[in-house]
Formats: C-alpha cells, structure tokens, sequence
C-alpha cells in the first residue's frame, strides 16, 4: 500500500467519529480502533425504522431544501435489495414517514424516513458508501 495513501487513510480516521476500520488489500491488512477518552463523548444508539424528528430538520440559508442528515455512522443503500428499485429518485414526489434510504450499522438495517412531503431535489450519498453521523444525505423541498 502506497504510504501516502496509507497516511492519509490514518488522518481521515481520526478525524472521523468512525470507531473502528479494517482495511484489506491484496495480503496487507490494517485495523484501527479508537477508545473514546470519557464515555459522555459516546452517541446513543440508534434504533431500526430511524423517523427523523422535526429538530432534526435542518437547513440551510442559502438552500430552503429540507436537509435529512443521518442520524448515526453506517453504510448507505437506496434500495432494499441489489436487485430492487431505489426508494426515491431526484424529483420524486415522497411522502412524510415514506422510507428513503436504509443505513446498515453492525449488521441492522435502519430504515430512514422523510421528516415532510415534498420533492426529492438531491441525493448527496451514492449507494453503498459509509456515511457520518450528521451527514447530508438527502434534500427535499418541502410542499
């Protein structure tokens, strides 16, 4: 593995609220873990059918889109399965309470549901991609 890479990978680990990470590649295996310095710095834990609450709607002043963030750190999947149809598309039409994506946390699928009804205007995360707490992942314009 190229050291720059390697160093760069380290930095971004500990900048992120990622705890642990395992890296393969070819016969070179790295894994990194954080222990959190005090357990108050620790987030509660997230459960599946996540329904984004109403202060958790964010956003911003210069976008009067409806920003749903992710309420814990996972993998993005905008689907229910590999072979079935994404939950929403750009212009969409959703409903509030209707699934939008899914985040995988240790091996449970938490479902996240739009907080409004409005129109699907961006999708910031593309399938299969961890994602952080607090990020981004969809805007919605709200009716």
């Amino acid at each position: 593995m190229d050291i720059k890479l390697f160093r760069k990978i380290i930095k971004e680990f500990e900048k992120s609220t990622m705890q642990k990470l395992e890296i393969s590649e070819n016969d070179f295996t790295v894994k990194m873990e954080k222990h959190p310095q005090q357990t108050s710095d620790l987030k509660p834990s997230t459960s599946v059918n996540k329904t984004t609450t109403k202060e958790e709607i964010k956003t911003d002043k210069e976008n009067t889109n409806i920003l749903v963030k992710s309420p814990l750190v996972g993998t993005f999947y905008n689907s229910s399965s590999p072979d079935s149809a994404p939950f929403i598309n750009i212009n969409q039409k959703v409903h509030e309470g209707e699934v939008l994506c899914i985040i995988e946390a240790m091996k449970v699928m938490n479902e996240i549901r739009s907080p409004v009804s409005g129109i699907v205007k961006k999708i910031n995360t593309e399938n299969e991609t961890m994602v952080e707490y607090g990020q981004c992942l969809i805007e919605i314009e709200a009716l």
